[in-house]
């Protein structure tokens, strides 16, 4: 198209960009409202541009229009960079009344599903990533979630094999007193597209959580807006549950959620190998709710030695491998109502007792349960269980030395207690919005910002997370 393209737009907006930080910006999306009322352009008649005049990739993801086919209201998306130090940048949004350039950049592109329940996959610029509505199977392969996660540049999949979600949704449903109920492995989950475009794509994921042990948890729904952006490291989600009451290891429990997002480098490796908060960490070192299942395990092994041989045949799980080195997932599946691996008349006791042994455990004044507080990064594979509990989370760093690739996340909402795993025998690494014994710490509604690549400055890009650029629009002026 011709460079004169802007003689035929003969309306334009300023829209000012501000950054409150003055550090810099990089790939960020911006979304803008705007109503039209002395000139109403064409449903294609708009264009962005910079201050210079230059179109860049644009995307409306919302409009009005009136009867004869004309916009009187539009929310355009589109990515900006900002170099530090600026504090202000400034971008037209012209209206015409036919189409005009949408800039150079390719945009989004979607891509063959390779997993057989994958029903997204999309190349950003940044990331690969498929998005799967589960099998139900039971199992790290068949859950609902992003089941493969790739960095570009790096071309490495952080979930190994596929075997395992990224984003799923656990507590409250997954606890003893529930039947450990494994909502991403257990269900299928519907997907709906509800905007596909150049520059950003979001999708709605809605499902009902299969039945445990309590009734008051019984046919609720949850529900997983994500979006991602072209030529952006950051993707967002907003999570909503129904509304419950229940208990947990004999606490009440009321309106959050466990959030989990998994990775699996493979066995003696580690793709994320450290942990820290934005201004420190505090934190408990060591997983005692993880000993008490294999205690309650090894003792159900001297108790009743047929049932458990029973159901590890059923599970896949060879009769001779130690219950400390199996993978986290099969000591859920081994006491899940679901996967009906134990008798029901065994499971109920053995959950009674799982229980009652973590209120006491968990929720002791011991020493054990003495807080830690360092401003460097943990170590957290070095820590016991390869487990910490950090404290009031809300701008988070799972680091690698080796690569200097990190996961960086914001959450607008204090999570009180995390679960952070780091394990090299298993390679599983979990970043998980619960406390002990699987107590969910989530408000439902919460959004999350996340990030992954090798950041030059980490605390940057979560700041930036949670003051994003601010918006100024100006009124309509003619070309």
């Amino acid at each position: 198209m011709s460079e004169d393209w802007r003689k035929t737009f003969r309306y334009r907006i300023a829209i000012d960009l501000v950054d409150p930080l003055g550090r810099g910006r990089s790939g960020e999306p911006v979304e803008v409202a705007l109503t039209f009322a002395a000139y109403l352009p064409a449903a294609d008649g708009i264009v962005v541009a910079t201050e210079e005049g230059v179109p860049v990739l644009s995307q409306i993801i919302a409009s009005s229009e009136a009867g004869d086919g004309r916009l009187t209201s539009a929310s355009v998306c589109f990515v900006v960079d900002l170099p530090p130090g600026a504090v202000r940048t400034r971008y037209y949004v012209y209206l015409g009344d036919s189409p005009g350039p949408k800039g150079t950049e390719p945009g989004i592109r979607r891509l063959k599903p390779q997993l057989g329940d994958g029903v997204r996959r999309l190349d950003t610029g940044i990331y690969e990533i498929e998005i799967c509505r589960g099998t139900g199977g039971g199992d790290g392969g068949s859950k609902w979630g992003i089941r493969h996660f790739e960095h570009k540049d790096q071309a490495i999949n952080l979930i190994h094999d596929n075997n395992n979600a990224f984003g799923g949704v656990y507590g409250p449903f997954f606890t003893p007193e529930n039947g450990l109920v494994n909502p991403p492995a257990h269900m299928v989950i519907d997907f709906e597209p509800i905007v596909e475009g150049p520059v950003m794509c979001r999708y709605r994921m809605r499902g009902t959580v299969p039945d445990g042990l309590l009734p008051e948890l019984r046919g609720k729904t949850i529900e997983i807006w994500w979006t991602f952006y072209h030529g952006s490291h950051w993707f967002v989600r907003s999570y909503y549950v129904d509304d419950y009451e229940t208990t947990i290891d004999g606490r009440p429990c009321s309106n959050r959620i466990t959030v989990g997002d998994e990775i699996e480098s493979g066995k003696n490796n580690l793709r994320l190998s450290t942990y820290r908060h934005h201004d420190g960490t505090r934190y408990r070192a060591g997983d005692l709710y993880a000993e008490i299942l294999l205690e309650r395990l090894r003792d159900l092994q001297a108790r009743n030695p047929e049932a458990v041989n029973a159901a590890m045949d059923k599970l896949g799980i060879n009769r001779n491998e130690d219950p400390a080195s199996w993978h986290w997932d099969n000591y859920w599946r081994m006491f899940c109502v679901i996967e009906g691996a134990l008798p029901k008349e065994v499971l109920g006791e053995e959950v009674e007792r799982i229980w009652r042994s973590a209120n006491e455990i968990v929720w002791s004044d011991r020493d054990h349960n003495l807080m830690k507080f360092t401003d460097d990064a943990v170590d957290v594979n070095r820590e016991p269980q390869q487990t910490i509990f950090p404290l009031n989370a809300q701008k988070t760093c799972e680091f690698s030395p080796p690569t200097g690739y990190a996961f960086v996340r914001y959450v607008n909402r204090v999570i009180p207690r995390m679960q952070i795993v780091q394990r090299y025998d298993s390679g599983w690494v979990n970043w998980g919005t619960n406390g002990e014994n699987e107590y969910p710490e989530l408000p439902t509604g919460s959004t999350i910002w996340s990030a992954y690549g090798a950041f030059a400055d980490w605390r940057r890009e979560a700041d930036c997370m949670e003051q994003p650029l601010a918006v100024a629009v100006h009124a309509l002026e003619r070309e």
